[in-house]
């Protein structure tokens, strides 16, 4: 076994410790622990075949699985707190005080000046200014810029603490501050803008967190507003080729020819792909799009066929997911019941198989029908369960029986009797009979259901 995948044996189990609500807490310290002994984090193979690299054990921590773990170092401290080897690792690794650990507040704004800046530029981002230009200038880095390096060693001091942390694409900072990343966008333009008139330093020369002595706050409109006047559609162009790292002359060249762009979508299937991502990206924030596209898939039968399978899949791969973190399952008449040990082994098989691979319907189906017999298995190996699940049904199928009776018009019910119904009925009087006399029947109390 290459390093490489014995990294990924330890992070996969690790990410499956941390998500587990049932014996996470007595496994995910010392896994963790071995993870920061043996650097396990910095270069792995995800189940999907891809080789997963971090600079930085933040990074490692906050990217969503199966690329890294998807916490926060809240989270991380929280369930090592009880573990001081651990604590003391994760301490030398952040490059903090084991103190500051244990302070979350005070460790959330040591470790990320980032999400400090996104949380205030989002509040304030409508009112302007060279601060909040300074705040998305030393934190944002547009996509195929030069990334400055980072320091990457322990025990820093505040300033180069800040140098470690990888500035962050607009869309990445827009999400963070809850804001657009058009008006992201926007304040790096002004910013940019200023350090070409030597205003203030360029934004790569800046780092998160970082101060500065900002111009004369008049001054700001003068970059900000002014420059933002041109037309709407090729702003929206411009904006969008500074985050992507495109050329906005080629951008403006493609939107200018529809007809050109239609038969290259049609021609070439990595045209085709890429105008997928685009939509998709762009209906995050356009609703009209978003309600135009679910019009068309609603109207072609075709689509509504994949969609149909598609929800179907996710339904059932939630299905299984929520017993595998849980541990519990609803039965068919509708009671919880917790599955035995080995039968939450075997549910966490058939997840762990289907989010290995990208699994078709016919896989998610196989192991969601393997689970239900899990479900039917747990409830058939506990005798008062078993009794409590056909009581259940049985109290349904009586209750349904008798509003269905009770539903039963008497006039019509005279009006267009004939034979058959006369003998539907007698043969109905005749069950019902039987079943009254059993129970009359003395010590039918005890009889235990079979």
């Amino acid at each position: 076994m290459s390093e490489s995948d014995g990294n990924a044996v330890l992070v996969n189990v690790l990410t499956s410790s941390l998500r587990s609500t049932l014996n996470g807490l007595e496994t995910a310290p010392g896994l963790l622990r071995q993870v920061l002994e043996e650097g396990s984090w910095r270069t792995f193979t995800t189940p999907r075949g891809e080789t997963a690299t971090h600079d930085t054990f933040e990074q490692f921590v906050t990217t969503a699985p199966t690329k890294g773990l998807g916490r926060t170092i809240e989270e991380l401290v929280q369930v090592v707190s009880d573990d001081e080897s651990t604590l003391v690792l994760l301490a030398a690794e952040l490059g903090v005080a084991i103190e500051d650990l244990r302070d979350i507040e005070n460790l959330r704004n040591i470790l990320n000046p980032i999400a400090k800046d996104a949380q205030t530029f989002g509040t304030y981002a409508r009112a302007g200014g060279w601060m909040y230009g300074l705040i998305v200038a030393r934190s944002v880095e547009p996509e195929g810029s030069k990334k400055k390096p980072h320091n990457s060693k322990t025990g820093l001091s505040a300033i180069e603490r800040s140098e470690r942390f990888d500035k962050v694409s607009v869309k990445q900072f827009a999400l963070q501050s809850g804001t657009t990343a058009t008006r992201v966008s926007r304040f790096y333009r002004a910013w940019e803008r200023a350090a070409g008139s030597d205003l203030v330093p360029p934004a790569s020369e800046l780092y998160p967190g970082q101060t500065i002595d900002l111009p004369d706050p008049d001054l700001w409109a003068e970059y900000f507003t002014t420059y933002e006047k041109s037309s709407e559609r090729r702003e929206s162009i411009a904006q969008q080729a500074d985050i992507s790292g495109t050329s906005y002359n080629q951008a403006v060249k493609v939107a200018e020819n529809p007809a050109a762009l239609r038969t290259a979508i049609l021609g070439d299937e990595k045209t085709a792909e890429a105008a997928r991502k685009a939509l998709l990206d762009r209906m995050e924030e356009d609703n009209d799009l978003r309600l135009t596209l679910a019009r068309d898939v609603a109207c072609d039968p075709q689509m509504k066929k994949y969609l149909s399978s598609e929800v179907r899949k996710n339904e059932r791969s939630e299905f299984i997911r929520h017993i595998a973190e849980e541990g519990k399952a609803k039965t068919p008449a509708g009671q919880t019941v917790e599955l035995p040990k080995e039968l939450q082994v075997r549910v966490h098989g058939h997840l762990a198989a289907i989010e290995a691979t990208d699994s078709d319907a016919e896989s998610i189906s196989s192991a969601y029908e393997a689970v239900r017999e899990l479900i039917t298995e747990a409830v058939e190996s506990n005798p008062e369960v078993q009794k409590s699940e056909q009581r259940s049904r049985l109290t349904k199928a009586l209750n349904s029986t008798a509003k269905t009776i009770e539903s039963i018009d008497p006039a019509v019910l005279a009006s267009l009797a004939d034979d058959s119904v006369r003998e539907s009925i007698t043969e109905l009087q005749r069950k019902v009979n039987e079943l009254a006399e059993l129970l009359g029947q003395p010590g039918i109390v005890n009889l235990r259901a079979v």
